[in-house]
């Protein structure tokens, strides 16, 4: 039996954690930026932040596996985290406020717990499986348009795309055209918790890595909307995902524009 009470407690604490090292840099000349290729970096409050997150999870739970953006790990195990120290680098960097840390949990595969946290906006959702979606304590859910017109869709780019561009223009002009606004804030864990809270109706963002989505793919699962990954919890998979509404429409669109499109359904 999962001892889900001690995961969620300790992802909760590790978001947190990570996220005073954030609070700490946040604007700072301190926060070293440092270059891993073109159009990727990274700071040092990514890597204190990774650190204090890895050590307090390995603090309780020694034989789990533990992934980490910056410093990867080892997925061989029943019990893998994956960890991103700060969810939206750039934006970071660059002082816009939507970033968070994003703790996530899977049991042979499948996403258990998660946690992110946003240290601007002091805001800490959290979710475990069959549990529900939270933040800040109180239970979210995604929201209820009725019409794909009155959706908001966030949406996400890699900014070293591997595919074809074309395809990424055409999905951006199908949707644009038949919702009612569209919005790239540039954190997939946060916007996924966005989603959960009924801001966004829906979500398209492409070419990610685990550690981006494990946490908020679980809190919007949990908070009542349709979540799809294309190669599952794999690196270079895409998430979409919405409300009853907007779900649909968004998969639509995918596969019309996706070659060789194969969906995995949490």
């Amino acid at each position: 039996m999962h001892n889900i009470e001690l995961f969620l407690r300790v992802a909760k604490e590790a978001s947190l954690l990570g996220g005073l090292v954030l609070k700490e840099f946040y604007k700072s000349e301190g926060n070293r930026v440092m270059e891993k290729g073109e159009k990727d970096v990274y700071s040092l409050a990514d890597k204190l932040s990774e650190e204090r997150i890895r050590e307090h999870i390995l603090k309780w739970l020694p034989d789990h596996k533990v992934v980490g953006e910056e410093d990867g790990g080892s997925t061989d195990g029943d019990y893998v985290w994956f960890i991103d120290p700060l969810d939206g680098t750039k934006n970071y960097i660059a002082g816009f406020p939507v970033f968070g840390t994003s703790v996530g949990l899977l049991y042979k595969g499948r996403p258990i717990v998660g946690a992110v946290y946003t240290p601007v906006f002091d805001s800490l959702y959290w979710a475990y499986e069959g549990g529900g979606a939270y933040k800040n304590g109180k239970r979210i859910s995604v929201g209820e348009k009725e019409r794909v017109k009155q959706c908001y869709v966030a949406y996400g780019y890699p900014s070293r795309a591997k595919r074809d561009l074309n395809a990424y223009w055409n999905i951006f002009r199908e949707v644009f055209d038949n919702v009612s606004a569209m919005r790239r804030p540039g954190a997939a864990a946060v916007d996924l918790c966005l989603l959960a809270e009924g801001v966004f109706d829906g979500l398209l963002e492409f070419e990610l890595n685990p550690w981006d989505v494990v946490a908020g793919v679980i809190i919007a699962k949990e908070s009542g909307a349709r979540v799809s990954l294309t190669k599952g919890f794999s690196m270079s998979t895409d998430v979409y995902a919405g409300n009853q509404t907007c779900y649909p429409f968004i998969e639509r669109v995918i596969k019309l524009n996706i070659e060789n499109f194969e969906a995995y359904n949490l």
